[in-house]
């Protein structure tokens, strides 16, 4: 009986002991799964914090692609991104560009769809490549043909000052010319006269003498006139000459630049990527402003246009550089888009 009693306690001691196991082993579980839900929330915080952006931009295409939001329900921001120091532009006249072309979209729509943010994960870049190489090289040829161009213009403006000088010692040399004729005729009819009588007296003599020197002093005049004319003449035919060679070189380098350019650009000077956008070349701050309101066209949804004159035509022909703004069908197009009567 002693033995069995042994056996029994032992038994009933296993038993306590795989009781409090148990409760152990459920304490355990409760602070895992306190434990595992920590971690996933804070896991989950931490996700959010880092992929945010992407979140919520997938919810807000989520939302555009379901007709609930469009462009102009919300604002675009842009930053700064890699700017190419070959293309000779500082950070804040690009800002100033861009807060041109900002405003040719927002002031007709009376929205503020796009703004400038530092930081902001839309990057605007300045690559360079072969396309600004041939606007350094179309700029320098700009330059060589302006400068041809001025100088064909000085030398019209000297050879209309010759023929000016020209016309007007030509109209005196043939009147002194004219002059000169009548008084050598009337001195030889004196001459003639009196030799027909015998020859003149001392007096009169003395007289046809001074004529004489007069005619012959008339005569050298009249010679240091034609000579001034003529040399007006070979200055006015070298002039042209040279007007000649310089608008054979303006039409040589005319073809050059149309053969090179063309009439025409179609808009891939800049590259709206989904995620920012690439402005490749550009000649000014004018033809800038043009290329980022018509790549900030595409980035809020708009297609190429039809109209030649439209920010948002296809090629860079006749928009008017000097006041970029958005035509009618422009308008329509980005209202259509932001569904706006």
């Amino acid at each position: 009986m002693q033995i069995n009693y042994k056996i029994i306690e032992y038994k009933n001691n296993l038993f306590k002991n795989l009781n409090l196991g148990i409760f152990r082993i459920s304490i355990m579980k409760k602070y895992q799964t306190i434990l595992i839900a920590t971690l996933l929330i804070g896991g989950g915080f931490i996700f959010y914090a880092k992929h945010s952006g992407e979140i919520n931009q997938d919810a807000r295409d989520m939302l555009k692609n379901a007709n609930f939001l469009t462009v102009c329900d919300e604002t675009l921001y842009y930053s700064l991104g890699e700017v190419d120091s070959r293309f000779e532009i500082s950070q804040d006249e690009l800002i100033n560009v861009l807060a041109q072309a900002e405003n040719v979209w927002e002031k007709d729509l009376n929205r503020n769809v796009l703004e400038y943010r530092e930081g902001a994960t839309f990057k605007i870049n300045l690559v360079f490549d072969s396309r600004q190489q041939q606007t350094i090289e179309k700029n320098k040829l700009d330059s060589q043909l302006d400068r041809l161009e001025a100088i064909r213009g000085n030398l019209s403006d000297e050879y209309q000052s010759l023929q000016n000088k020209y016309d007007k010692l030509l109209t005196e040399y043939k009147k002194d010319l004219k002059t000169y004729e009548k008084t050598v005729a009337i001195f030889n009819k004196k001459v003639n006269d009196w030799n027909k009588k015998g020859g003149a007296s001392e007096d009169e003599y003395e007289k046809l003498k001074e004529e004489e020197d007069a005619i012959t002093k008339l005569k050298k005049d009249l010679e240091l006139q034609r000579k001034v004319v003529n040399k007006l003449i070979a200055d006015m035919n070298n002039l042209a000459q040279k007007e000649n060679g310089l608008v054979d070189a303006y039409n040589n380098k005319i073809k050059t630049y149309k053969d090179t350019f063309g009439e025409g650009k179609e808009f891939d000077q800049g590259v709206y990527n989904g995620v920012g956008i690439n402005v490749y070349q550009f000649h000014d701050k004018s033809d800038l402003e043009l290329v980022l309101v018509h790549e900030l066209g595409h980035a809020l949804g708009l297609n190429h246009l039809e109209n030649p004159e439209s920010v948002m035509y296809y090629l860079m022909e006749k928009q008017n550089l000097e006041n970029i703004k958005l035509t009618a069908q422009d308008l329509q197009a980005i209202k259509d888009v932001c569904r706006i009567e």
